[in-house]
């Protein structure tokens, strides 16, 4: 994910419109979904789904890891006479994986399943893109986000998972999309439990890098002088040395995230994390994806041709964009790909 804050519904899936209030799905298990929560010392409440499907079964494991942001699992949109339902959560993915996996998704922190947004205007007129743009983040998604709370709740919630007897023994398989296809080769390094690891257009750099490379190809296509492109570089890197000096700020604020939110990102880039796997990986990059540039993702296949290691699949979606979908298809490719995640998990 670029350093700029991305929020587009084109990562939501509207569920329903309708003028019956009373009947919108806003629990989980109206979504398939069992909740659970954990308490912890440092890390605080500690929400996370499980599919319903063969709850009772043991199984094995896979995690998904969702993108950057605060908003909830759900959305509840109320206005003039209507109520709409958008989803920040998966239901493709979970559809294909809960059959031969326990599916399982933490919530942020601080941040219920669902959340109701208000509006005076009617059905035809609410702006669902404007109303969930300006969607305030928790105090406590503030205060606890970053990479290790990620890395850090997800491994207690494998252990209780665990203990409760959920798991069959065999595959954990921890799935990332964007941010959290950042979080997913750290967490498989912290805890050795995680045998497949799934990053889709995550980061291979430092996400910094990002915008550093953005202002070098305005100015090589012209878009910008070379002079302005310097410039607006040297602004960065001076706003980003400001954010490694203060690791910890969740005062200090930069692209709608915390000083300590993109510290803790900037500390652990994927690369390194991810050429420390022996498990298998698989990549899937964007090749026209703006929120994760591929050319710093093309580094990690460069890397791992040049150490000889071999339990990398790379994949590039090609004229694909950070959903992977084409301007031009008639379809998203997210379906095709969720079927390729089952058959690689398969081998």
């Amino acid at each position: 994910m670029s350093y700029l804050r991305v929020i587009s519904l084109l990562s939501l899936v509207l569920i329903t419109t309708s003028i019956a209030l009373k009947a919108q799905p806003v629990k989980p298990a109206d979504h398939g979904l069992k909740e659970f929560t954990l308490k912890d010392a440092k890390l605080g409440l500690i929400r996370f789904y499980v599919d319903t499907i063969n709850i009772k079964k043991k199984q094995p494991f896979f995690i998904e890891v969702n993108g950057s942001g605060g908003l909830p699992l759900c959305i509840f949109i109320k206005g003039k006479g209507f109520g709409s339902i958008y989803n920040t959560l998966n239901e493709q993915l979970k559809a294909v994986i809960q059959k031969d996996f326990h599916y399982i998704i933490l919530g942020k922190p601080g941040t219920p399943f669902c959340d109701t947004i208000k509006t005076n205007e009617d059905a035809k007129h609410f702006d669902a893109h404007q109303l969930i743009a300006n969607y305030k983040y928790s105090a406590g998604y503030t205060r606890q986000l970053s990479l290790n709370w990620r890395v850090a709740a997800t491994k207690k919630v494998i252990t209780y998972l665990i203990k409760q007897g959920y798991w069959d023994g065999t595959k954990i398989a921890a799935y990332g999309y964007s941010e959290g296809g950042q979080v997913v080769p750290s967490l498989a390094v912290a805890d050795k439990r995680i045998t497949h690891v799934i990053a889709v257009v995550g980061s291979g750099l430092n996400q910094f890098y990002d915008g550093i490379m953005a202002w070098r190809v305005k100015a090589a296509k012209g878009k910008v002088t070379q002079q302005q492109a310097q410039d607006s570089i040297d602004v960065e890197l001076k706003r980003i040395k400001d954010i490694y000096a203060n690791p910890g700020s969740t005062h200090l604020q930069y692209g709608g995230h915390t000083y300590k939110r993109w510290a803790s990102f900037g500390l652990n880039p994927p690369f390194e994390k991810l050429r420390m796997l022996n498990i298998p990986i698989y990549m899937i990059v964007a090749t026209a994806d703006e929120s994760s540039p591929i050319y710093g993702l093309d580094y990690v296949q460069l890397d791992f041709i040049r150490l000889g290691k071999k339990n990398l699949t790379y994949e590039p979606c090609v004229g694909c964009d950070h959903y992977l979908n084409k301007p031009d298809a008639d379809k998203t490719s997210q379906q095709d790909y969720n079927s390729k995640i089952l058959k690689w998990l398969s081998k």
